[in-house]
């Protein structure tokens, strides 16, 4: 008879991957005390080996208006079910469910297909005086998260009789996992920008998102109860450009992984602290109060928090109540005239570097926000140090084509962590970009990539429509090195204890 364990079971492997395996034969054979080698799990390795789908991306996506569709929660848990809403003018769909990974190069595994699904065409609510445009259609089909369901990052691809098809992603938490890294999904980030229904936190534009109406008219609180717009990456958000390509790396790699968004880190902050090390991804912008104040505590426990983005933790958001939960409308004023000021100005949504907050993200991590023009080369620095090793690179090493979107850098002119090592020091089209380190004895580490697209070039992970991922190029060596020895380091516990940061921002900032 054939065992075929438990899903709980398979989760609480441990094994190493023969990567890892690998790597810890090297580090023996030329012996650094200090070497570390990723942490990895016999699950994530097993479910990637797996045979992926070729076609998970194929095909042309649904013309605008005419397939919508939106779930009831951006996460759940092991077990639970999840509502999607769809407006469609096919009388009937088929919904195919993805697990996203490495999966032999493919990037995703088709868990379930569900057919013959009733659809019709839903209203489109018209914004309120805050330009918030919150739906309130009825569940069209469920999914019911089962033995098939792994904790991961999914997408659903609705498709007509034409395949023709639209995204909707969601994520499956382990709220038991004690795993080493945990992967955050900037959900809050992929909404502030989602134009569907007339407005985003930034623009005003038609009623499909595709064309902007006015740059000077934007909303002041949006909901989750919408579709992403077709323009934002056929439904899937910020997900396939700025976050899948590093899942597709730590799953190739099979890391100890567990799976959560942040406003998984708002609902239960004190969870984070169950794991050593937090990847927050591509952008990861918009923090309510709860939101920052775990993962800041959590670096005084230990906890290690890697930013492969820029602008991270820079608009301050709160949250007030709708349908499918009290976490669904988001609100950003973006200055103090937020009307709860009169009352709460601990809630108001300012920046988080401005009045009445005055916490800038540097407090914690030594990295401030640049601006948005953050095009260059990087420019190695500190080539002698941990974070470099076996990149082939040395001070003097330009990695061209590294930067790009937005980015951060190093300042003196805001507060900052008593010790701050500069491991990149770039010259941007909007000023410099730097590679912050800061790790404290007894605490965890903070390590900042300073630009907008670290991500985008750490793998060749499939690309939607050619273009949503960018190609791998000639640095991607060096920053896939640097990034697997930032995750060794972070798997061992407090990078303070292992790695403390060594000042050296004398010698580019005087």
């Amino acid at each position: 008879m054939t065992f075929s364990p438990t899903r709980r079971a398979l989760l609480q492997g441990g094994a190493l991957s023969t990567f890892s395996t690998l790597l810890a034969a090297r580090a023996g054979a030329t012996s650094a005390p200090r070497r570390h080698v990723p942490a990895t799990s016999s699950w994530v390795t097993a479910e990637n080996q797996r045979p992926g789908s070729p076609t998970w991306m194929a095909g042309d996506g649904a013309p605008a208006g005419s397939l919508e569709a939106y779930a009831n929660t951006p996460s759940l848990a092991l077990g639970e079910q999840l509502s999607v809403f769809v407006s469609s003018s096919a009388a009937r769909l088929t919904a195919k469910v993805y697990r996203l990974g490495y999966y032999q190069g493919l990037g995703a595994r088709l868990v379930e297909t569900i057919t013959n699904i009733a659809t019709q065409r839903r209203v489109t609510p018209a914004p309120d005086s805050m330009g918030t445009v919150d739906c309130a259609w009825p569940v069209t089909f469920e999914v019911s998260l089962d033995q098939r369901y792994l904790p991961g990052q999914y997408v659903i691809r609705l498709e007509n009789a034409q395949g023709r098809f639209r995204f909707v992603p969601f994520l499956v938490r382990d709220d038991t996992s004690r795993a080493t890294y945990l992967y955050l999904s900037a959900v809050t980030t992929w909404q502030a920008y989602n134009t569907w229904g007339g407005f985003s936190l930034y623009r005003e534009t038609d009623p499909t998102g595709d064309t902007v109406i006015s740059n000077g008219s934007r909303a002041l609180r949006v909901s989750f109860n919408r579709p992403y717009a077709r323009s934002f990456a056929n439904g899937a958000a910020d997900l396939i450009g700025n976050e899948f390509p590093l899942l597709f790396l730590a799953e190739g790699l099979g890391l100890d992984l567990a799976y959560g968004t942040d406003l998984d880190l708002h609902a239960r902050g004190a969870d984070v602290t169950r794991h050593r090390a937090v990847l927050s991804l591509g952008h990861d912008e918009y923090y309510s109060g709860p939101m920052r104040d775990a993962l800041v505590g959590a670096v005084k426990r230990g906890v290690n928090v890697a930013f492969f983005g820029a602008n991270f933790i820079f608009r301050k958001i709160r949250f007030e109540p709708s349908l499918n939960g009290d976490l669904r409308l988001m609100v950003n004023y973006r200055s103090s005239a937020d009307p709860i000021m009169a009352t709460n100005p601990s809630l108001v949504t300012s920046n988080w570097a401005s009045y009445p907050a005055d916490a800038p993200s540097s407090t914690f991590s030594g990295s401030t926000y640049g601006g948005a023009n953050g095009v260059g080369s990087l420019a190695v620095a500190d080539a002698s140090s941990w974070f470099w090793r076996d990149s082939a690179v040395s001070d003097a090493t330009l990695l061209r084509g590294a930067l790009g979107g937005e980015f951060n850098h190093f300042s003196r002119a805001t507060t900052n962590p008593p010790s701050v090592q500069i491991l990149g020091h770039s010259r941007v089209g909007g000023g410099l970009s730097d590679v912050t380190y800061s790790a404290l004895p007894g605490q965890g580490g903070v390590w900042c990539s300073g630009t907008g697209q670290w991500i985008y070039h750490l793998s060749n992970a499939p690309r939607l429509g050619g273009h949503w991922v960018p190609n791998p190029i000639s640095a991607t060596p060096a920053l896939r090195a640097a990034t697997i020895n930032l995750l060794s380091l972070f798997a061992q516990g407090p990078a303070g204890n292992h790695e403390p940061s060594l000042d050296n921002t004398a010698a580019f900032y005087g």
